[in-house]
């Protein structure tokens, strides 16, 4: 993708699709024909104000549309669990983080803890990056030597596991520290990144594939049917 198109990615993926993703009122008084049309003339809006090929607007525009709405149904039957247990857990398969914490708690916790140490002095962006990354090499010490390491860690020791725990914990809190000082929201960057990610690895061209995005980019200009050829 060059500059142009990343530029459009940007900009489609943090300030269209919220305007244009239907709640689930507005869906049932709006017919598939009208939100085809409205879907039509945001795109062709986009390809004017950016000066980007229609057809890489529509695609990224489309694959978006389709990761914000999936976020948004498991954003909700997250809301609809917790209210309906007094908890939350995962919506998507996989191991589930604790519920009740919020990055942005972590966030003014950790600002609380340096000032209370008079730290924020020496938490520039520079002296943070330079040591998450230590923090990052330590981490790797962990898994030195080991091999390929299945997920879940089975067979480590509850030592192994409390030490990683730690490391892991490390980097989370410089990384969180690093975006607190440079005025970053992680937790709507992350977001932002998952829906660029979206539309830069279409989900129908790139399963079971660890190819880069640039290593498909003729496939995909190629159209659907070539994708499929490559995939056999």
């Amino acid at each position: 993708v060059n500059t142009t198109t990343a530029a459009a990615l940007t900009a489609i993926t943090s300030s269209s699709f919220p305007k244009y993703i239907m709640s689930e009122k507005a869906a049932q008084k709006t017919g598939p024909r009208e939100v085809a049309t409205s879907e039509e003339q945001v795109v062709a809006t986009l390809t004017k104000q950016l000066g980007v090929d229609e057809a890489i607007v529509s695609r990224i525009f489309s694959a978006g549309m389709a990761h914000a709405e999936r976020s948004s149904k498991r954003r909700k039957l997250a809301t609809d669990e917790e209210e309906a247990k007094g908890s939350c857990n995962s919506t998507s398969s996989g191991f589930p983080f604790t519920p009740s914490v919020t990055i942005e708690q972590l966030r003014a916790e950790l600002s609380d803890f340096a000032k209370e140490r008079d730290w924020d002095q020496f938490h520039q962006p520079r002296n943070l990056a330079l040591a998450m990354v230590g923090e990052v090499g330590e981490l790797c010490e962990c898994f030195q030597w080991k091999g390929e390491v299945p997920e879940g860690l089975p067979g480590w020791s509850e030592k192994e596991r409390t030490h990683i725990s730690q490391e892991l914990a490390d980097v989370f809190l410089y990384l969180l520290r690093l975006s607190d000082k440079c005025h970053v929201d992680l937790s709507k960057a992350a977001l932002d990144k998952l829906a660029l990610n979206a539309a830069k690895y279409p989900a129908a061209l790139v399963r079971g594939s660890s190819k880069k995005y640039n290593e498909y980019k003729a496939t995909a200009r190629a159209g659907p049917a070539a994708a499929q050829e490559e995939s056999k």
